[in-house]
């Protein structure tokens, strides 16, 4: 075998085993999308089956390994618990899915992804637990610790 096929063979054995730290360091990776989803957010959304639209404002906290998700919807104000889940079929990425603890059991679950100031920008679907919805309820999340005023 020639010195380059060695140094080929050699260079793939080393990211072999270079790959072990990654898969360790998933722990972490859960402990730091709950730490960069916490902060406030203005909601938008829509109840399901083409129900009516509403506003409001969030806030996301951290909660032992989990979130708390306080919701203002005009005079309404609901809770929720939140963990980070991976979604069937497994493979697919992670989620956070929110169970509401107050009213009618309901169940959301949200992406989340980065706006252009590296904050936290969630886009769910959420219907309640039992009901079979013709179309799930939609809201977003936008955060607003860099908006004028804060």
């Amino acid at each position: 075998m020639s010195s380059e096929r060695w140094a080929g063979w050699f260079a793939v054995l080393i990211l072999c085993a270079s790959a072990a730290p990654i898969a360790a360091k998933d722990v972490s990776d859960d402990a730091d999308l709950l730490g960069f989803v916490e902060g406030e957010y203005a909601v938008i959304g829509q109840e399901p089956d083409e129900g009516s639209a509403y506003s409001g404002s969030a806030r996301i906290e951290a909660n032992g390994g989990g979130l708390v998700l306080k919701e203002r919807r005009g005079t309404q104000e609901l809770t929720a618990v939140g963990k980070v889940e991976v979604p069937s079929p497994p493979g697919e990425g992670k989620v956070l899915r929110f169970r509401w603890q107050d009213g009618a059991p309901m169940l959301m679950t949200c992406l989340v992804s980065g706006d252009l100031d590296n904050y936290a920008r969630l886009t769910c679907y959420w219907w309640r637990e039992g009901a079979e919805p013709g179309r799930p309820g939609l809201e977003a999340m936008f955060p607003t610790a860099t908006w004028p005023g804060r």
